[in-house]
């Protein structure tokens, strides 16, 4: 690490005599000094990598994630339905279809096997299950894609598997207390013991989100080998975390971020977030991964969020993508963008400023690459419009903003992590 440590980028704040407020600068910077040739200087920096990166085809990912944009919209509700743990009785009058479920004796699901599991615009399909805690797991076991146009809605969790491919289509509504929606295959074995492991390293269809996920007290999960979220696409867990995963394998043995195992095969498992997704948590996994959405991690507790974006591959945050882990009330939180290649480009921000204290920004590494539970990028940019922010708004100290790589890092963007009135007047002091 040594080696390469003048190609890094570790900020410290320093006291700004023409702004009159603690500025972040580079860990090598000194705390005086003339600006007017250095200026010059990033300019040409800046342009030179810019255009190195886009040779590499960092700058330029693009992943055509598509299917569920161009899939017809469903003709039929749910059907063909077969509980093989439990019981379902249904119920169809007009445009709505009730689910009614009973759990496995000495269990908390059931589980059922469907022929097609798809919702028409102007339709809505319902599970009654027995309590908020129960979990009803769906495998359609054709090779009929899911296409959710209408209304998806229960009490209780649901799960949905379908190898041929889900869509959650413009204007569609899922509204749960948990939902998990999965392209990756699921043993009978598992849904009898109501397992969530998913996947066998083979490749599956993808999944796609246009419309509205709600999860009132639980965890939006989405995996699939690609997962996109469009641009209208809004999937909300307030008393949760939403986490998208595209891999070839995923386990689910907890709630929360801590509660998701999974293997990805870079880059062909690719997630695209052009939408907004909002959570206690928030986690996006690929091989490939890019973000130009909005991301917003709030809790109800003082502190911030969390959010953590991983790929084994590229990461890239750009556009007017905004990742939000702020607190008006206390502490900021925390934001990891973590790869082999790391990106925040164009007028991207990663926000993690709170009313008493800034939180932490992680962009390819920790303090000097030296965290072991913090992967290390090969190479990092941090683009001229992009920010990066964990300011203390109110009083208290500024937070952590770090860039790192192990090969090459090259932040010239505005880095800001400043103390609020009180944490001003005492770096003051020390000044």
């Amino acid at each position: 690490m040594s080696s390469h440590s003048s190609l890094n980028h570790i900020y410290r704040t320093v006291w700004n005599q023409a702004l009159g407020a603690m500025v972040a600068v580079a860990e090598i910077s000194s705390g005086r000094g003339r600006s007017g040739g250095a200026s010059k200087r990033s300019r040409l920096a800046c342009k030179h990598d810019l255009q190195a990166l886009k040779a590499l085809g960092l700058l330029s990912l693009g992943i055509a994630l598509a299917w569920g944009a161009m899939v017809p919209q469903a003709r039929a509700n749910p059907n063909g339905a077969v509980a093989v743990h439990g019981q379902a009785n249904m119920v169809s009058q007009g445009k709505q279809l009730t689910v009614t479920t009973q759990n496995g004796a000495g269990t908390n699901h059931s589980a059922i096997n469907w022929q097609s599991f798809s919702i028409p615009a102007g339709n809505t399909t319902y599970f009654q299950q027995p309590n908020a805690l129960s979990t009803v797991i769906n495998r359609v076991v054709t090779n009929t894609p899911s296409q959710i146009f209408g209304t998806l809605g229960s009490n209780g969790h649901l799960v949905l598997v379908n190898q041929s491919g889900i869509a959650v289509g413009a204007g569609a509504l899922v509204d749960t207390a948990g939902f998990t929606a999965s392209t990756l295959r699921m043993s009978d074995a598992d849904a009898l013991a109501g397992r969530l492991r998913f996947g066998d390293g083979s490749a599956g269809a993808g999944l796609s989100v246009q419309g509205s996920i709600l999860a009132r007290s639980g965890d939006v999960v989405l995996l699939g080998s690609s997962v996109e979220t469009g641009k209208d696409a809004l999937v909300q867990t307030p008393n949760g975390a939403t986490i998208l995963v595209a891999g070839s394998a995923v386990s689910i043995s907890a709630r929360g971020l801590e509660g998701i195992n999974f293997e990805v095969q870079a880059p062909t498992d690719a997630a695209v977030n052009l939408g907004t997704l909002k959570g206690d948590a928030i986690g996006i996994f690929a091989g490939t991964l890019k973000h130009s959405g909005a991301i917003q991690a709030t809790r109800a507790s003082l502190e911030g969020g969390k959010v953590v974006l991983k790929a084994s591959g590229d990461a890239v945050v750009e556009g007017s993508g905004r990742v939000d882990a702020t607190s008006t009330k206390g502490q900021g939180g925390r934001i990891e963008v973590l790869g082999h290649r790391v990106a925040v480009t164009d007028k991207a921000v990663l926000d993690t400023s709170g009313a008493t204290g800034g939180g932490t920004v992680l962009v390819g590494g920790d303090y000097q690459g030296k965290s072991v539970a913090v992967p290390n990028a090969q190479m990092t940019y941090l683009g001229p419009n992009a920010e990066l922010r964990a300011d203390a708004t109110d009083q208290g100290h500024g937070g952590k903003v770090i860039v790192w790589a192990d090969n090459a890092a090259r932040a010239f963007g505005k880095i800001s992590a400043r103390g609020g009135e009180i944490g001003r007047a005492s770096c003051r002091e020390r000044v």
